[in-house]
């Protein structure tokens, strides 16, 4: 197995297991969206599923270098400077719930280790020369690679998409809790 092709092995798991915690324990289970004191870590994690499929299109769909592959690059830090954002607030926002459970410690941890696993091997795995600010080229991934993403890309959408609906003041009506 190829470096990329285990930066997708990675890439499958942190999919499948941000699903679970985004959708059924924050969005279904905890509903982040609801309350006031929670709202801001929904915003925190409407960024982040917004720019997920920015990231999987720039770094895994194509094979990018020059000045693209270089914004693409800046996306990617912003989401994980969002991501630093995201876990200082956790404390504070999951007063409500008690904190958070054991297990989703545990999920936010294995996460963070799949995320920077993938992120990591894909850097390794990417060809030098393609770090530049002339020029550009574009080329499509290949096989496992484009299966992959290809196979993500419509959920990571329609999950950013459900995040930013439901920033919308209608799924918050009769919440008046303030943040503490």
């Amino acid at each position: 197995m190829s470096i990329s092709e285990l930066s997708m092995v990675f890439l499958i798991a942190f999919s499948g297991l941000a699903f679970f915690d985004g959708f059924v324990l924050h969005l279904w289970k905890y509903k982040l969206y609801y309350y006031d004191d929670t709202f801001y870590e929904h915003k925190l994690h409407t960024v982040r599923a917004v720019l997920f499929p920015i990231v999987l299109i720039g770094l895994f769909l194509f094979e990018i270098k020059g000045w693209l592959y270089v914004l693409v690059l800046t996306i990617t830090v912003i989401d994980l400077i969002v991501q630093v954002f995201d876990m200082w607030e956790e404390k504070r926002a999951r007063n409500r719930f008690g904190g958070l459970s054991s297990i989703e410690y545990i999920l936010h941890v294995t996460l963070t280790s799949l995320h920077t696993s993938m992120l990591i091997l894909y850097l390794i795995a990417k060809p030098s020369g393609s770090f530049t600010y002339n020029g550009l080229e574009i080329i499509l991934a290949k096989n496992f690679q484009f299966l992959v993403v290809i196979n993500l890309l419509p959920g990571a959408i329609l999950v950013a998409l459900l995040h930013l609906v439901l920033c919308h003041s209608y799924f918050r009506r009769g919440m008046t809790l303030s943040r503490k």
